[in-house]
C-alpha cells in the first residue's frame, strides 16, 4: 500500500494486528479503488468531450450517428464503448434522444431534444428556451 508507511504495517503486523495475507488482501483492495476512481475520471473527460462533439454535430437541428461523434472525439483516443456510454448518460439527462429507422441497430440516430411546444393563454405556441421576438 503506497501510502501507508512500511513501518507502520511492520509495526502493525509484528504485533499481530494484521497478518501479511491482510495487507495483501488491502493492496488488491487499494488497486481496485485507485483504478476505480481512474475510470470514473476518464468517464468525466469523455463526456465533456463528447456533449462538445454532440452540439456541434447536432447545431443546426440535424442527427448524427456515434461513429462521427467517436471520430470528432478521437477514435484513437477514446474507446468505442467510452464514447457510447458518455452519448447514453447524455440521453439519460435529457440532453439528447435516439430514434432508429429500422430494426437495425447499426443505424441508431442520436439527435437534440426537442423542445415540448405549449399554448400560452392566448392560444399562441410557446417553445420552452426560445425567447418571443
Amino acid at each position: 500500500m503506497a501510502d501507508f508507511n512500511q513501518n507502520t504495517l511492520s509495526s502493525l503486523i509484528a504485533a499481530g494486528v494484521l497478518t501479511q495475507s491482510d495487507v495483501d488482501k488491502l493492496q488488491r483492495k487499494a488497486v481496485r479503488i485507485q483504478k476505480k476512481a481512474a475510470k470514473a475520471a476518464r468517464a468525466e473527460i469523455t463526456l465533456g468531450l463528447v456533449r462538445v462533439a454532440f452540439n456541434e454535430l447536432t447545431a443546426e437541428g440535424n442527427p448524427t450517428q456515434h461513429r462521427a461523434v467517436w471520430n470528432k472525439v478521437g477514435r484513437a483516443d477514446f474507446e468505442r464503448d467510452e464514447v457510447l456510454d458518455a452519448l447514453k448518460s447524455l440521453r439519460d439527462a435529457g440532453e439528447a434522444r435516439t430514434y432508429k429507422l429500422s430494426n437495425n441497430n447499426f443505424q441508431v440516430f442520436w439527435a437534440q431534444v426537442v423542445p415540448e411546444v405549449t399554448e400560452d393563454e392566448n392560444g399562441e405556441a410557446v417553445i420552452p428556451g426560445v425567447d418571443e421576438v
